[in-house]
């Protein structure tokens, strides 16, 4: 039994190690080249503050408890499935909403295409990470 509290304490560090490396490059404010890319970012900045609270809980804490404890503000995440199905749900409208342009004309969109499409997915690894962290301390 010690091994294994010893086993899940270390993938807990390696996969909280792993999140912090990539945390900022999901929420940083990216350098874009073209306004409605620019414009398209600033108008996720909601879906990107109400992500960030609980993903940066993680980042600085190594834990996501307060989210199950504050039901004025996450008032229907009860358990770590209900932060999963949230969470998805705002990276979906996320996704889809960086999607959502014309296909890039020049370069420059292009970049700030790829860029956006990069935090969108490194939102997701966060999310993994953050789920199989959380759940490692409640098991």
């Amino acid at each position: 039994m010690q091994l294994l509290t010893s086993i899940n304490k270390m993938n807990i560090s390696a996969d909280l190690e792993a999140y912090r490396k990539l945390f900022w490059d999901a929420f940083h404010r990216p350098q874009l080249k073209v306004a409605k890319y620019a414009e398209l970012w600033q108008s996720l900045d909601l879906i990107n503050d109400v992500l960030a609270g609980p993903f940066f809980s993680m980042y600085e804490n190594g834990h996501i408890h307060y989210v199950f404890e504050d039901k004025e503000r996450f008032p229907n995440i009860n358990s770590l499935e209900d932060f999963k199905t949230w969470a998805t749900y705002l990276i979906n409208v996320y996704h889809d909403e960086v999607e959502s342009l014309d296909k890039p004309a020049t370069k420059d969109e292009e970049y700030d295409l790829h860029v956006l499409r990069f935090q969108t997915e490194t939102k997701n690894k966060l999310l993994t990470l953050a789920l199989n962290i959380q759940g490692e301390k409640e098991a």
